[in-house]
């Protein structure tokens, strides 16, 4: 599922989640910030040992291995301003945190958590709808607990009647 090969499962993960998927030109646009990006970042005056993905054409995953040495605030607050930059120049939202992800068969489709809980009202979607469940916090949890049914996912108090 995932380019992250060689990176350790203890790894610190942040997911970015756009509310539609990229074009190729928002692709394109967002490989070349990337290898900019990460030319230039740093940890206490150390590159950072970071990886930067596109997952299913709407999610932006940032990883990073503290095995060396811990992150510095600074470190981490560039990613901010970086997805803040790609926010401007591919012109999507990424930090909206009230946003929801869900599968229907192969599709994938974003709303707002009120229009979920309106959705698990209707029987549109219910425990054994696939989430994104973006609050995961090392590339374990990712690999274990990112796409998963509703059920096993924080997003269950929206199904539960």
């Amino acid at each position: 599922m995932t380019n992250f090969k060689n990176i350790p499962s203890h790894s610190r993960i942040w997911i970015y989640q756009s509310s539609e998927e990229f074009t190729p030109a928002q692709l394109k646009t967002f490989e070349e910030l990337k290898n900019v990006f990460l030319q230039s970042w740093e940890s206490h005056g150390n590159p950072v040992k970071g990886k930067i993905e596109v997952l299913h054409n709407r999610f932006i995953v940032i990883l990073i291995d503290e095995a060396d040495e811990m992150s510095c605030g600074k470190s981490v607050d560039a990613s901010i301003r970086f997805m803040k930059e790609l926010e401007q120049e591919l012109n999507v939202s990424l930090l909206n945190r009230m946003l929801v992800a869900y599968k229907k068969g192969e599709q994938i489709f974003s709303c707002t958590m009120p229009e979920f809980e309106t959705l698990a009202k209707k029987g549109e979607v219910n425990s054994n709808t696939i989430v994104f469940n973006n609050t995961v916090h090392t590339l374990a949890e990712f690999e274990n607990n990112w796409e998963v049914p509703a059920e096993k996912s924080w997003h269950k108090k929206f199904i539960e009647v």
